[in-house]
Parts: structure tokens; sequence; C-alpha cells
């Protein structure tokens, strides 16, 4: 007995031990891949980084209004907001598997990261001001609080990022061995079209930098008028078709346009176009107004002759106005709302923007304005118009006629109101693209001028940035204390000025 004990005994130890190896061995989950290919990553970003219509971000920018409180409002009471780490994680996961697997089929997608990741820290910086950027991503070496960069930097380091991007990726289409990539449902997978991207980015980044256009170690004038005297060297967007944007497909239940007729019931009445935005429309008579709105409900009921061709049949709703002065006006049908056919008739809508050839055009017509580059300001103020009519498939036809019939949209020159009209026109043709880019211009320029009303929970006041996120504080709170004493004083305050707007 007490040998078939100790056989007992031995064999429990000889099975523990054996299972204490394979446990250790389930720890690697088969199922669970330890690589992923560049294209599927890419895909995972570029869906990560999109900006969709018709949010949140829409009603700041002034687009569209609420009238029902329960949903949304417009009061400006902003807090914090996210930063962009896990696009960025996934962006450096890309560049170690394309380094991985080498070769020119994978060169590609290491020219991207590099825009990739200056498009990241745009959208960080825009939003708070100092953010960590040269010392970010580094877990891998047990830096888990970066320092945090002073906007000016950051912003250098961004130029840096998109020259070095747009200067590859030239090298690699020059030697002719491919233009395609997989992975990319932006562009379907064109490299050509990303290099123009990459160079009109630079241009964006340019001019949201003009308050700083004389420091001497951006180079904002030189920088943009070199890219814009060299389209061999720096080719933009040309056209439309170079529209960095997402075309939305009814069919497929994750790439929906965000209203459409399975949305109609919920948001339609519950939302009216906005006054900063339609009533500009109206008050140059502009032909997108019926692309873009319905007429008042009050014009249909009293059957006014030809009310639908009516400017004065279109009424926005004003941003600072009370949800409950915004849901009388309506339901008296004071205020117009979104196109029916255009916006709920089908799951697709239309694209969304993220930039786009008439974003590009109204960039160099402010530089040649403001004397950075030479050039026609005028000639590019127009094309920056025809190629917003385009998107909404009015002919360049209509644009000449509208053009010529009204003086008020005539460009006035080298002044003041030139200035006025190129930064308006570009507002409305940024209508439900480009995520906060309207905002971010009236923010640099105060153009067009945001309405500001008794709604207004921030004391009257259109913020100037965003909070810190909370995690922030919790894992890195040195730092970002840091940054915001030596930005704002000590204070995260969403009224505070960062660098690049004083």
């Amino acid at each position: 007995m007490k040998h078939l004990a100790n056989i007992i005994i031995c064999a429990g130890l000889l099975l523990g031990a054996a299972s204490c190896k394979k446990f250790d061995s389930l720890q690697d989950n088969p199922n669970k891949p330890t690589v992923s290919p560049p294209a599927l990553l890419l895909t995972g970003v570029l869906i990560d980084l999109k900006e969709n219509p018709w949010d949140q971000a829409q009603r700041e920018n002034q687009f569209w209004v609420s009238n029902f409180d329960y949903y949304a409002s417009q009061g400006y009471n902003w807090s914090s907001t996210g930063m962009r780490y896990n696009a960025l994680r996934n962006i450096q996961k890309m560049e170690e598997e394309a380094n991985r697997l080498g070769g020119d089929e994978n060169r590609p997608y290491l020219i991207i990261s590099k825009f990739l990741k200056a498009w990241c820290y745009l959208d960080m910086t825009m939003k708070f001001g100092d953010i960590p950027m040269s010392e970010a991503m580094q877990s891998g070496a047990d830096n888990f609080t970066p320092k945090y960069d002073a906007q000016k930097e950051v912003f250098r380091q961004i130029l840096q990022l998109l020259e070095a991007s747009g200067t590859e990726m030239k090298a690699f289409l020059d030697a002719a061995k491919r233009n395609k990539i997989n992975g990319d449902f932006m562009f379907d997978g064109d490299l050509d079209k990303w290099h123009k991207l990459i160079n009109s980015t630079r241009l964006r980044v340019l001019i949201n930098l003009s308050k700083h256009a004389d420091d001497g170690e951006l180079q904002v004038k030189t920088k943009f008028a070199a890219i814009v005297a060299s389209a061999a060297n720096f080719p933009i967007m040309e056209s439309n078709t170079d529209n960095y944007q997402v075309v939305f497909n009814g069919n497929i239940q994750d790439n929906r346009y965000p209203l459409g007729p399975y949305n109609r019931g919920f948001d339609r009445g519950r939302n009216n176009m906005g006054a900063t935005y339609l009533d500009s429309l109206t008050a140059y008579r502009d032909p997108r107004t019926f692309e873009i709105a319905e007429p008042v409900d009050t014009a249909k009921t009293n059957n006014i002759p030809g009310f639908a061709t009516r400017f004065t049949s279109y009424k926005g709703g004003r941003t600072g106005d009370v949800l409950s002065d915004l849901s009388s006006q309506n339901a008296n049908g004071y205020l117009s709302y979104g196109n029916e056919r255009r916006y709920w008739q089908t799951g697709s809508g239309e694209p969304c923007i993220q930039l786009g050839f008439p974003e590009t055009c109204f960039n160099i017509a402010e530089a040649i304005h403001r004397g950075w580059a030479p050039g026609n300001a005028e000639d590019w103020y127009k094309k920056g118009i025809k190629a917003s009519f385009a998107f909404y498939t009015l002919n360049e036809q209509v644009f000449n006629d509208w053009y010529a019939a009204t003086p008020k949209a005539q460009y006035k020159g080298n002044n003041a109101e030139g200035l006025k009209q190129i930064l308006l026109q570009k507002y409305l043709a940024f209508f439900m693209n480009s995520g906060r880019q309207a905002y971010y211009q009236f923010r640099r320029t105060g153009i067009p001028q945001f309405d500001i009303g008794p709604a207004n929970a921030n004391g009257a006041k259109i913020p100037k940035r965003w909070l810190y996120p909370q995690r922030e504080y919790q894992t890195n709170n040195d730092q970002v204390k840091a940054a915001i004493q030596r930005q704002f004083g000590g204070t995260d305050d969403i009224n505070s000025e960062m660098w690049l707007i004083k």
C-alpha cells in the first residue's frame, strides 16, 4: 500500500508538472493573430480617423441646430475630448509590419504612415495646444510619461513629417515601381492621389499658421510659395476627383449615411438648418440653397407662388437661441429642414470630404491675397466656388450666371473685404465636410461671425480649445500640469488662447 501510495504521489507530481507546462503554453492564444498585414492596419486607421457629417461638431460649426433638448444642444460648454493614441499605435504597428515584410509593395505604407502621424498630431494640437509628440509612442522604451512639446515645435515636426512623406512618395512614384496599394477605401489605393493629398495637407497646415507667417524658423510663406510654384515637385488636388472623402453605401450596415430613411423619424424634425450658414447662402442668392435645404413649412402651406425657388422661403435657426424658442419656431413652420431628397431619401447620401479641392483653392486664394505667393487670388477664389457648386451637381454655367448676376459675390480685390469673401466662401464649402475646420477658421480669423445668444453656456463666448483628457491627469500628471502652466498660467480653460491663435 505504501508503495502504491508513493506511485500515486509521484504520478501526481509528474502530472502536475506536465499540466503546469501545458497551462503556460495555453497563455498564447493560437486563434489571436500576432501579426497583421499593413493593408488591414491601414483600413482600420482610416476608419478610426474619418470625420462624419451631421454630428455635434457640425452644430458647433453652426451648420445646423437642434430644436429638441433631449438629444443635443449648442451651448458651447465644452469639457475634454480624446487624443489619437489608438490610431497612432496602429500606425506604429503598420510601420513595423511593413518593415518586417519589406519589398516595394510595402514601401508605400511606410510613406503614408508619416502622413497619418502628422494628421493625428495636427488633430490633437488644434484641439488642445501643447501635446506630447517627440516623446510620444515610446512605451516600448519604458517612457510612459512623455513630455509635452510646445505647440510651435509640434507644428515644426508636423511639417517635417509631411515634407518627408511627400518627398519619399515622389521618389517612389518617379521610380515607376507601382502606384496602387491595398487596404485603402478612400482613394482605392491610388498613390498619385495620396501624393496630392500630402501636399494639399501641407497647405492646410501652413494657412492655419497665418498668425505666425513671419516666423523665421517655420518659413510659412516660403514653404507655401514653393508648393504652389511647382506642380511637378509638389502636385496638389486639381479637381473634386482628388477629394479625400468617405463615400457612403446604403447597402452596407456599417457604412450607411448618418441620416437616410432609416433615421428620418428620429432626427429630421428635431433639427433645422443653422442661420450662420443658410442665411449666408440666401444673402448671396446662392443656388446651393435649393440643393441643401427645404423651404419653411409656412411657405408651403400658404402656397406662395414659386415658393421653392424664393430665397425668402429659406430660414435657418440661430445657434444662440434657446432650445425652447427654436422648438417653437420649428413647430410654427418658420425654420428650414435639410433637403429631404438629398439627405433622407437613400442610405448613400453624399460623400463626406475630409480634405478637398474647394478648400485647397481657397487656401491658395487666401495665401495669394496675403502676399505669400504670386498669382491671381480671384482665379482661385472662383475655382473654389465652382468646385463647391460641382459637389452639389451645379455646373459651371450655373456658376457663371450666378457670379455675373451677384455683385456681392464678385471678388472685391486685395483688401479686407476680398479676404472676408474668400473666408466666407470657404466656410460655405465646408458644410458637413472636414470635421471642425469651419470652427478652426472662425477661431483664427473671426469669419464668418458666429452667433452667440442666450443659449450660450460659456459666458457668451465661443471656446478656444478643449480641456486635456482626464486620462492625461491620471497617467501623465506632472507633464500635463507643466504644459498648462507654461501655456495658460496653470488653468486648463476652454477660453484660453493657445500659441497658434495668438
